[in-house]
């Protein structure tokens, strides 16, 4: 089924930004640092026979809208449960992709009570380290102030294989292009404020035991840190694990097919009743 057209829902003074397909329960869907919504359309496709699945642009990205003055992990997650609200429900699954992922934790130990399920798709559970850090913001620098639209790609074509297995864009072209043009669509004002949400996470690895809801950790081998979804998993109780070979951080981008597959297996025991599964 395909995503309906951009929606909006008002949170405070922010209206964010949504598509949504299928009907069900609600699978939430968050998106990683410069990327956007659109990056879940392979899991929206296979998901939204079984699940209504709403993908959000966080505060910056894409369609949504930000405080010029900036904004911190714990503003995203106080807005995720009126997000919920908003969208007509009490509780929601919650898969995410690295920021939507660490968002997402933090609403499983601030807001467990609106959470039935967490998938954490290569989200660290500290601010990256500033190896990492430096080339963000030096790509926010760039799409800051940059107007040669051609200095501005190509600032993203030497970025983004970051975020992936070494072979992504000669396998996957055309979403290797989408993934460019979700970056180069942010408002440039914006553009300089996104890197400071990861790069000021608190350190919830502590915290981890305390995380209740049922749990997947989905992790691409070729992600910079192909040990910590292991041992993430083995921090978080009952934790299950899912290491998929040949992808990188943008695992459900690199590996589309195995990562919808492994969500859903895992949905499916955690929706006994959810009749879709059953036919």
């Amino acid at each position: 089924m395909a995503a309906s057209d951009v929606q909006y829902l008002q949170i405070g003074k922010i209206p964010y930004a949504y598509i949504e397909a299928g009907d069900g329960p609600l699978l939430l869907l968050g998106h990683s640092t410069f990327s956007g919504k659109e990056m879940f359309a392979s899991q929206i496709e296979a998901l939204s026979p079984y699940f209504r699945c709403v993908a959000v642009d966080w505060p910056g990205h894409g369609q949504t809208g930000f405080d010029p003055s900036g904004w911190r992990v714990d503003d995203v997650v106080a807005a995720v449960p009126k997000l919920v609200e908003g969208l007509g429900a009490e509780t929601a699954f919650m898969a995410g992709v690295s920021q939507g992922a660490a968002v997402f934790s933090r609403v499983a130990l601030k807001h467990p009570e609106r959470i039935d399920a967490l998938i954490n798709m290569c989200a660290g559970m500290t601010a990256p380290p500033q190896n990492q850090m430096a080339p963000m913001r030096a790509l926010a620098d760039t799409l800051s102030v940059e107007k040669d639209p051609e200095i501005r790609r190509r600032a993203v074509e030497d970025y983004v294989p970051e975020w992936h297995t070494p072979n992504f864009p000669e396998r996957r072209p055309d979403a290797a292009a989408a993934e460019i043009d979700l970056v180069l669509a942010h408002d440039p004002k914006a553009c300089r404020l996104i890197p400071e949400v990861p790069g000021n996470y608190d350190s919830i690895v502590d915290r981890l035991g305390e995380i209740s809801p049922p749990t997947l950790i989905v992790w691409g081998l070729d992600d910079p840190r192909p040990k910590l979804g292991s041992e993430i998993a083995a921090a978080i109780p009952g934790a299950e694990l899912k290491e998929i070979p040949e992808a990188g951080h943008h695992v459900n981008l690199d590996a589309p097919d195995e990562t919808s597959a492994t969500i859903l297996e895992f949905l499916q025991r955690q929706t006994p009743g959810n009749a879709a599964l059953q036919r």
